[in-house]
């Protein structure tokens, strides 16, 4: 064989090869829990437009108005809008604008101080904003998420009593809108609210789950949903619910615990480039110019740069145990 036909078929197998892992990985990222509880959420919107494209209009078209069409940006937007006032209310807008506001103004700092290249400019101004947009948007999800799940399991407890006492179980929804505690008892207020007004259980759940966007609380829009269908005995099935969902937080509690020493060790590791860079600005200035006004040196930030990130992600990604959606 000659050198051609040995490099065609080497390609060929790295072809076949590199084919093979995306289709694993695409597998695996189908088959996280988050995936498809999105794609179910996908679905329940397009049967809920469905539905709604059907309903005629009135000769007012104040009773039964469609809704409007918005493009896939406006629908986006929207979306993460919603998902900003059920987890932070009405204050969650204004602590995700201060977010990039900051970033704006760090962006701001860096450029006017740091002597990077005129081409970074446009990145450093775009990047740092939407990323501090990003990080308070998750940092908002995470706490409710916490809060929440914090709470859910005597909520559960609450509902189990007063199914075993014989109260109905949308009663008992409508009485843990007004003990629990928050963020759990202002969605089951909402909740019990629109089963006051005379909506549909499913229906009321299908938009709960889509508003919380947890996967325990999923699970128990399904025990009910279930029960209602086909019967059974809710307060045992609720309790065994409770059960797993205490196991579940008692799982991710230990994990935390157990990778906190890496997870402090990599945040100390990773501040230790900065303040030795601060250390030798100060003391031995032109030392340091050295990576901001050369060639070379832009090329070792920019390594260190995104070794530092990769290194970062690496480590919470395997000391990260998130069983919560």
């Amino acid at each position: 064989m000659t050198p051609a036909d040995v490099v065609a078929v080497g390609a060929f197998f790295a072809i076949v090869v590199a084919g093979l892992i995306m289709s694993s990985l695409r597998d695996l990222l189908r088959r996280q829990p988050r995936r498809r509880i999105q794609e179910r959420m996908r679905q329940v919107d397009r049967l809920r437009a469905a539905r709604q494209a059907t309903v005629p209009v009135d000769a007012g078209g104040a009773l039964f108005e469609r809704t409007k069409d918005y493009s896939a940006v406006q629908r986006w937007f929207q979306q993460r809008v919603q998902r900003i006032r059920t987890v932070s209310g009405a204050s969650g807008m204004r602590i995700v604008c201060a977010g990039g506001l900051v970033g704006g103004i760090a962006a701001f700092v860096i450029v006017w101080f740091a002597p990077l290249p005129w081409w970074t400019h446009p990145l450093v101004y775009a990047a740092l904003p939407l990323g501090m947009t990003r990080l308070t948007y998750r940092f908002l999800i995470a706490r409710f998420r916490a809060e929440f799940l914090l709470v859910f399991p005597d909520t559960l407890d609450l509902i189990i009593r007063a199914v075993r006492a014989g109260i109905p179980a949308v009663q008992a929804i409508s009485t843990a809108g007004q003990e629990a505690d928050e963020p759990v008892r202002s969605t089951f207020r909402t909740m019990g609210d629109s089963l006051r007004l005379g909506a549909d259980l499913n229906e009321v759940l299908d938009k709960a789950v889509a508003r919380v966007q947890i996967a325990d609380f999923s699970f128990f829009a399904v025990c009910l949903l279930l029960q209602r269908e086909t019967g059974g005995n809710l307060g045992e099935t609720l309790e065994n619910l409770s059960t797993i969902i205490r196991t579940r937080r008692d799982i991710r509690l230990k994990t935390r615990a157990l990778t906190a020493e890496g997870r402090i060790a990599s945040k100390i590791i990773a501040s230790v480039p900065f303040a030795i860079t601060g250390f030798l600005y100060v003391i031995n200035r032109p030392y340091v110019d050295l990576l901001f006004h050369t060639r070379a040196g832009h090329k070792m930030l920019m390594l260190a740069a995104v070794l530092l990130v990769v290194g970062l992600s690496l480590i919470q990604k395997i000391s990260k145990l998130d069983t919560s959606r």
